[in-house]
């Protein structure tokens, strides 16, 4: 039915109700199955929603449809115009989630914020639970500590819409798990997966069922049950390539490449983390992007190319720092402490080390903190400073974690 016009989550988005077709692709589905076109249109036209324009509608497909550069153009185009409350909510709702959905996650906050604040003023909890939803996506690309607080917000009122809304639920609890992925907060990542699965019921959206393979191979890979990681991993890597999405793509390939890394297949893990560089380049995204560098140079500093290995820390680096990406700049001052202490340079390995702890203590991220303390710890010992790697261990093991020699792996 798709074809080469349309994608097959679009038609699967049309067929179960959660989106309208546009004119154009109503006629050609019209065509594809041998039907009047009248057979799909309702006889009275259900206006609960209030009056769109019919440039707000195509918006919405645009989106649906993942055009995301033409839906951020013509939305953009939109609100130059004067524009009905009820359109002008949803053209800036939409152009955040195409913004969002394009890595500037930046200019989308402040779409989604008026699209929230619009929906209260409409007094829609529907579309306000929606806009926190894709808030804290926005937050989460950029690294912002509130994105699980918004995300929370967002699932509550979720959770007192009457009508309920089951698959929004199960996305929003998706979310909330990746969050905790990244915080290191693997137990509480598993349990909010496992509420996922469980709110969608038999429904599968397989672009949520990737993310979450995707999110229960990284939180496996901090409990150090590699196999089910890469079980997860390769599953989440299968359904991201139909998908066609190059970003989450290039996401699952860095996952797998670390789960290799720690495994020892350094040939493989280079591979799939090239491969990701390309999927980012191919897709024109620098979110995220970040992530992928560092984990080349952590694969050459393992394997001993010191030379390389500095050049994409430093990418990275200038790369987080522009886009304020503060988890992983502290993983690059924390990879550029090692690399310093391998080349003996105490005192700049110091500097490196407290300066990632520094950004981590900021951020909140308790468990990150403490594999910080105890990677600058095992770098102290190397060098026989036993007093402050002491110390450092203790700073460690006061934060908790019983995770602690594990390893890490990074989402991004």
């Amino acid at each position: 039915m798709a074809g080469s016009d349309l994608s097959r989550q679009a038609i699967h988005l049309i067929e179960t109700g959660k989106a309208r077709p546009s004119a154009a692709v109503l006629e050609l589905i019209a065509q594809r199955t041998g039907r009047p076109l009248s057979s799909f249109l309702r006889k009275q036209p259900d206006d609960s929603s209030g009056a769109r324009s019919i440039q707000v509608k195509e918006l919405e497909w645009l989106c649906l449809d993942r055009r995301y550069e033409e839906a951020a153009a013509m939305a953009a185009s939109l609100l130059g115009e004067t524009l009905p409350l009820r359109a002008q909510v949803d053209t800036h709702f939409y152009l955040g989630q195409a913004l969002v959905q394009l890595s500037r996650p930046v200019e989308a906050y402040p779409h989604l914020e008026a699209a929230c604040a619009g929906a209260e003023q409409l007094q829609d909890p529907w579309l306000a639970v929606e806009c926190l939803d894709w808030e804290a996506g926005a937050l989460y690309v950029m690294e912002d500590q509130r994105a699980l607080s918004v995300a929370e917000d967002a699932l509550r009122r979720c959770r007192e819409l009457s009508p309920p809304l089951p698959r929004t639920e199960a996305r929003i609890l998706e979310h909330i798990a990746s969050i905790h992925v990244r915080n290191h907060t693997t137990d509480t990542a598993i349990s909010y997966y496992e509420a996922a699965i469980e709110a969608a019921g038999s429904v599968r959206d397989l672009s949520r069922l990737a993310r979450t393979y995707h999110g229960l191979s990284i939180a496996f890979q901090e409990r150090g049950q590699l196999d089910r990681a890469s079980e997860f991993a390769h599953k989440a890597l299968s359904l991201y390539a139909l998908e066609e999405d190059h970003v989450l793509t290039g996401r699952a390939e860095n996952e797998l490449g670390l789960l290799l890394m720690r495994q020892g297949e350094m040939i493989r893990a280079e591979a799939l983390f090239l491969s990701a560089l390309a999927h980012f380049d191919a897709a024109k995204a620098e979110r995220v992007r970040s992530h992928v560098l560092l984990s080349l140079g952590e694969l050459y500093l393992l394997t001993g190319d010191l030379v390389r290995s500095a050049e994409f820390i430093d990418a990275a680096r200038v790369l987080a720092e522009r886009l304020s990406e503060s988890l992983a700049l502290a993983t690059a001052h924390q990879l550029r402490g090692q690399l310093h202490a391998r080349l003996g340079a105490d005192s700049q390995a110091d500097q490196e080390f407290q300066a990632g702890l520094t950004l981590l203590q900021q951020s909140g991220t308790v468990d990150r903190l403490a594999q910080a303390h105890a990677e600058y710890a095992h770098a102290l010992e190397t060098r026989g400073d036993h007093e402050q790697a002491s110390r450092q261990w203790r700073l460690a093991a006061e934060l908790a974690l019983p995770r602690l020699t594990r390893g890490k792996a990074r989402t991004g």
